[in-house]
């Protein structure tokens, strides 16, 4: 009879998970916002840092703070032309010469101004003085100066051409628009033309003059003031 063998072994049970211990981490409100959204490697300061000192940390302001010095300006470019335009307006009130380009204008009512308030040569200065990229001529002239009370425009228009010439320019060509209601320039056109070109030292081909009504609109229309246009064109010597 044949004989057996019986191994008897014991059952195979399954293994427990192992447990994890929960991490234990600082609560939210334990540390800043900005820091407990990062981990903690990364909020980690690199082994060589060190906190700036008090002294360390002004310093460091101090230079941020500091601005390089201003570079002086360098001299305008020599252009070989510029151009200017100039604009001047004066109340008309009765019993005042009326001037314009230097010629007396018969008329009820004249401009009200510091000096002989002529509209005309005030524009043409300046369109000078802004073609050279100058201050204006209330700058220049100032209203506040006594010696220039009453004083012709003539001495503005010739301090003008000085600065002109002392730039290196002549005047290529002038065009100028007088707007006024009344009286009509039109029999003092060619005295006021020839006066400026006086002035001026200029050709008369180059010095154009146009007078045009203000439509009876607003003060100008209505013979209450007067207004100039003029624009230069300054030409490289």
């Amino acid at each position: 009879m044949a004989s057996s063998s019986v191994f008897l072994a014991s059952p195979i049970l399954p293994s427990k998970p192992a447990q994890r211990r929960p991490l234990s981490l600082p609560s939210a409100t334990s540390l800043p916002s900005s820091i407990s959204a990062f981990p903690r490697s990364l909020r980690r300061p690199p082994p060589n840092s060190r906190p700036l000192t008090a002294v360390a940390a002004v310093s460091v302001e101090q230079q941020d703070s500091v601005k390089p010095a201003a570079q002086p300006s360098s001299p305008p470019p020599a252009l070989p032309f510029r151009i200017g335009h100039g604009f001047d307006l004066h109340r008309l009130e009765p019993g005042l010469p009326l001037i314009i380009g230097g010629i007396d204008i018969p008329h009820d009512r004249g401009c009200e101004a510091h000096s002989d308030g002529d509209v005309l040569l005030h524009c043409v200065v300046d369109a000078i003085l802004g073609a050279l990229g100058l201050p204006d001529i209330g700058q220049i002239f100032p209203d506040s100066d006594p010696k220039w009370r009453g004083a012709a425009s003539s001495v503005f228009v010739r301090e003008a051409v000085k600065l002109m010439h002392e730039a290196g320019y002549e005047l290529g060509n002038l065009d100028a628009t007088l707007i006024l209601q009344k009286p009509k320039l039109s029999p003092h056109k060619e005295a006021i033309r020839t006066n400026l070109c006086d002035l001026l030292g200029a050709n008369p081909s180059v010095i154009n003059l146009k007078a045009k009504t203000h439509e009876k609109v607003d003060s100008l229309g209505e013979n209450r003031s007067i207004a100039a246009h003029t624009v230069v064109l300054l030409m490289r010597k």
